[in-house]
């Protein structure tokens, strides 16, 4: 089978996939909660009991044979419509772009769930693409550089951060970071002190080495760093990138010690094998032969966890957003889930399980790359 061949019936599984994810997700969404639960964002303390029945009747909840609104809420024989029906209606309404309305107080009260997820996932990738680049650029060379100094000094420091990574809360972290950059350490700005990075949002204005008027930018993406470049407001940009430094470190450095060990593990075994002997034997330098004869060949298994790390973070870094009061999409899900917002989770769980899928098929593409020995 062709490369292309096994992509494109990869994406077709996707649909399956997808399917599968959204029966469950609505079974636990629908089936464990109040039949009212999925009217909620469609109705007000204004409202009578009989406007109420005739919105549950009109998202499909209630059947038209219901007699009120108290029997509805009560389960009575004949007023709640089946579950799996409800699904094919939800399911109808989805494939025509309804996704319903969001009732997260603040957040998307009143707005459409689509619109809010689209005004929020732009941050969410943002973060999270700044977290997974700073994994890589940690832990691939600090895993080399422990493999190639085993049992030494280099190999003990990476196996602490790594360790540190492993067992360190990250919202223990978080507020760590936030305690020494901002309480801490401090700038005098005329007659006022500030902490020299900031605490949260997306936007630094209140810090020591930020600009306090960094003016506008024009939304192009919906990521602030990127919008600003393509705004030309360099200032917009300076202050966008260092609202991210804590976050993206507390978000990074959970993950970069798995990935660490990994890329040691497989160098190490690589390191051994009898292709790099040949190519220490023939003089080729040290710095050839871990680069380009052992390294490629050990960022097999390190390139599957790098998907599936950056496929968890794009997903929604819920601790990290809500610790930086981040607005993205994983905020928002946590709120969502404390006021039984049906609609967004909904949607936040197939647009995570889609990237998850995603991530795989792009690290399954990757491997006939780096391997030519696999085929597919």
């Amino acid at each position: 089978m062709r490369l292309y061949e096994y992509v494109i019936r990869r994406i077709a599984l996707l649909a399956f996939v997808l399917v599968a994810v959204s029966i469950i997700v609505f079974y636990l969404a629908r089936g464990t909660l109040p039949p009212a639960s999925a009217t909620a964002p469609y109705i007000t303390p204004k409202m009578n009991n009989a406007v109420k029945l005739g919105v549950a009747q009109a998202l499909g909840v209630a059947t038209s044979s219901c007699p009120s609104w108290t029997a509805f809420t009560d389960k009575a024989p004949g007023c709640v419509v089946p579950l799996y029906l409800q699904y094919f209606a939800w399911a109808r309404n989805v494939l025509q772009g309804n996704w319903g309305y969001s009732l997260i107080p603040g957040i998307g009260s009143g707005s459409t769930t689509l619109n809010v997820f689209l005004s929020r996932f732009p941050l969410t990738a943002e973060l999270a693409i700044a977290g997974a680049i700073l994994t890589f650029i940690i832990a691939i060379p600090l895993g080399i550089v422990s493999a190639t100094h085993n049992n030494k000094a280099p190999d003990h420091a990476s196996r602490i951060i790594a360790l540190t990574g492993y067992s360190m809360p990250i919202f223990w972290l978080g507020f760590l970071l936030q305690i020494i950059f901002v309480l801490y350490l401090r700038i005098h700005a005329g007659a006022f002190t500030l902490g020299l990075l900031p605490s949260n949002g997306v936007l630094a204005t209140g810090c020591g080495i930020c600009f306090q008027n960094p003016g506008s930018i024009r939304a192009f993406s919906g990521m602030p760093l990127l919008d600003s470049l393509l705004s030309g407001n360099l200032r917009y940009f300076w202050d966008s990138l260092i609202a991210l430094v804590l976050p993206t470190i507390t978000l990074a450095y959970g993950t970069l010690g798995i990935l660490t060990r990994v890329v040691r593990s497989s160098m190490l075994e690589c390191l051994k094998q009898d292709y790099v002997l040949l190519a220490r034997s023939k003089g080729i330098t040290e710095r050839t032969v871990i680069y380009r004869h052992a390294l490629k060949n050990a960022m097999l298994p390190a390139i599957t966890i790098a998907g599936l790390l950056f496929a968890s973070l794009l997903g929604g870094v819920v601790v990290v957003e809500d610790v930086f009061s981040w607005p993205g999409v994983g905020q928002a899900a946590l709120q969502a889930s404390l006021y039984f917002d049906v609609n967004f989770l909904e949607l936040y769980t197939l647009v995570v399980a889609a990237i998850i899928v995603l991530a795989n098929l792009t690290v399954d593409v990757l491997y006939a790359f780096l391997d030519p020995r696999i085929r597919y």
